[in-house]
């Protein structure tokens, strides 16, 4: 029994210990004064408890509701961003992962729960590249994207050139960088 329940259960059982002391008092030839204030002035602050409980109830359930939301919505994206072909991994704005796909971890030949918590540096060669497109990205909010062509290096795989895309996310300190394989100049046809 959580806690408002329980004091909405000692509330309710304090108004009939009131009503019984109320009737009790009307019995009575000559109730007293002061304990008629005093259980008019306990009947008002009980019934100003009720109305406070039942305004409480009501946020508690739409903040269960807001939470069931955010958690339906969260695993939406978390859903949508494993469907994504490409690799994406979501740092901070000093590189460390906070999360990535089912295609970066496949690149990179880990856990995605092995990526978490790990600097994207672990993963990449270029470091100079590497520090030069985060401190980019992370002095402009929501700036252009950052491309840069990086050598990944996957656990216990060979290392393989791969373009990197990065941005910073309005709002946020988050930074998404994509990975893919460079494209080789395309020539346009006319």
């Amino acid at each position: 029994m959580g806690p408002l329940r329980n004091l909405t259960l000692r509330t309710a059982t304090a108004v009939g210990r009131l009503a019984e002391l109320q009737r009790r008092a009307e019995r009575l030839e000559k109730p007293s004064p002061l304990a008629k204030s005093a259980l008019a002035e306990l009947s008002t602050a009980l019934e100003e408890l009720q109305v406070a409980n039942e305004a409480l109830q009501l946020q508690i359930d739409e903040l269960a509701a807001a939470r069931e939301r955010a958690s339906s919505t969260q695993h939406a994206l978390d859903e949508f961003a494993n469907a994504i072909p490409m690799a994406v991994l979501w740092t901070d704005v000093a590189g460390v992962i906070k999360k990535g796909n089912d295609a970066a971890s496949q690149l990179l030949n880990v856990g995605k729960h092995y990526l978490q918590g790990k600097p994207l540096m672990l993963f990449v060669t270029d470091r100079a590249a590497l520090f030069a497109a985060l401190r980019t990205v992370s002095e402009v909010n929501a700036g252009p994207a950052v491309d840069v062509e990086v050598t990944v290096r996957p656990r216990e795989r060979r290392p393989r050139r791969m373009q990197m895309r990065g941005r910073r996310l309005d709002d946020d300190t988050q930074c998404v960088w994509f990975l893919h394989e460079p494209q080789a100049d395309v020539p346009v046809l006319e």
